[in-house]
């Protein structure tokens, strides 16, 4: 039998409605912060150094999604689900970061002449650099991660906030004295990733001092997460791999615009993140039958906000872009829009998704469904960008086609396997 009352009471204050509240304003603060940065970036760089940019921020990416093995998934899972104690989740992701961190960084030293190939147009040294920052930026995922599964998603959001502030005064102060380039944009990211590594340990070391490591959570945690990673690649692929496509077949320039209609098309994920955030912890823990419950009415409420949101951001997307970026971001708006109705359905795929594999601890329906999407969206892109020709349109468009098929083929398995009767 469900509790309807106590479903409804997460969504008032100082539950999901309140902590999603505070994250909203935490993350736009922040998205307002970054902004500043990455106009003054964009409109000092220019499209063809910018590119260079976003692609180092892209291999990144790509270095912590797929080093890390889904381990920080399976910690999330012991975390949440099983109630393993902080102390050793945290002592093993630590542990596992550093370990991994190191391999992947030897990864990226031998296999330098590859990384080229992949990423043509970055310097020896940038490709180096990102594979040598591996060990702290999978710390701070599984940070991310643990401070999710003890509900604090509040607080982390908030100390990311602060680290978006500090940033705005450094790069104000390198393009003010004339120093504000490709190199020294790169460098800064390197030193707050360092920063960022030091303080949010701090923060879980003070709630909890005592850090152990525990072999046998490792392999649990390896055991499951690489049945979400196949999914997490997937996805990563899904997202990510248009922009290596059109570096591939079209150049740095034409990364640096696609990188604006992708940066805020994908603002609208910042709706469902604080949902995401401020629930995980009901879905996750709450039995089959409250965790569906509080799923649909998270559904709804993140289709009519993303929605609602989508719409806005399409109307305004061509005064949007020429301002703040200028007349050599014109070609950015038209991808932009087009990638909003796929950003929207993906917002709440998510929401439907994180039942599936937290709850009901099904990440292989999830996996099976992200693959077939990441291979979609790849087809697509192929057909669009390099048959068609039809450029950053066609893999704004393609992206859009293929999310959309993901959040249905979500539906459709999230009802199937719902213990409820359709209301």
């Amino acid at each position: 039998m469900i509790d309807k009352d106590k479903i409804k009471s997460y969504f008032v204050g100082g539950s999901i409605r309140g902590d999603a509240a505070q994250i909203y304003i935490y993350q736009f603060l922040g998205l307002g912060f970054g902004l500043i940065s990455s106009i003054v970036i964009a409109r000092t760089l220019g499209p063809t150094d910018k590119g260079i940019v976003d692609l180092f921020n892209l291999l990144n990416s790509f270095i912590l999604e797929f080093g890390l093995l889904g381990f920080g998934s399976g910690l999330l899972y012991y975390l949440a689900k099983k109630g393993t104690h902080l102390k050793q989740i945290h002592g093993t992701g630590l542990v596992f970061s550093i370990i991994v961190g190191i391999l992947t960084g030897l990864v990226g030293w031998l296999g330098l002449p590859l990384w080229r190939k992949i990423f043509p147009g970055l310097s020896n040294w940038i490709i180096l650099l990102a594979f040598s920052l591996s060990p702290l930026v999978y710390y701070r995922l599984i940070w991310s991660n643990i401070m999710t599964g003890i509900n604090q998603a509040v607080a982390s959001f908030k100390a990311s906030l602060y680290f978006g502030i500090v940033n705005v005064p450094f790069i104000v102060l390198l393009w003010l004295s004339g120093r504000l380039n490709v190199q020294n944009v790169i460098a800064l990211t390197a030193l707050f990733t360092v920063l960022n590594a030091v303080v949010f340990f701090g923060m879980l070391y003070k709630r909890e001092p005592e850090l152990s490591f525990d072999l046998s959570l490792t392999k649990g945690s390896l055991n499951y997460g690489l049945i979400i990673y196949l999914g997490v690649i997937a996805n990563v692929l899904h997202f990510k791999i248009d922009q290596v496509m059109i570096n591939y077949w079209l150049g740095t320039r034409a990364v640096g615009l696609y990188a604006v209609s992708v940066r805020w098309a994908e603002m609208l994920f910042l709706l469902d993140s604080a949902i995401l955030s401020a629930a995980f912890y009901r879905v996750s823990s709450a039995s089959n039958e409250e965790s569906y419950a509080l799923t649909k009415r998270l559904f709804k409420a993140q289709l009519l906000i993303s929605g609602g949101s989508g719409v806005v951001l399409a109307l305004l997307a061509y005064p949007l872009v020429l301002i703040l970026y200028g007349s050599a971001y014109h070609d950015a708006a038209l991808p932009l829009i087009l990638l909003i109705p796929g950003i929207i359905a993906w917002s709440v795929a998510k929401i439907l998704s994180n039942m599936l594999v937290y709850n009901r601890g099904m990440a292989s329906t999830a996996v099976k469904i992200a693959i077939f999407g990441s291979i979609l969206n790849i087809l697509l892109n192929l057909l669009f960008i390099r048959i068609l020709g039809i450029g950053i349109v066609g893999s704004a468009l393609a992206s859009s086609i293929s999310y959309s098929i993901v959040a249905l083929l979500t539906g459709f398995r999230v009802r199937e396997v719902s213990v409820l009767r359709p209301s």
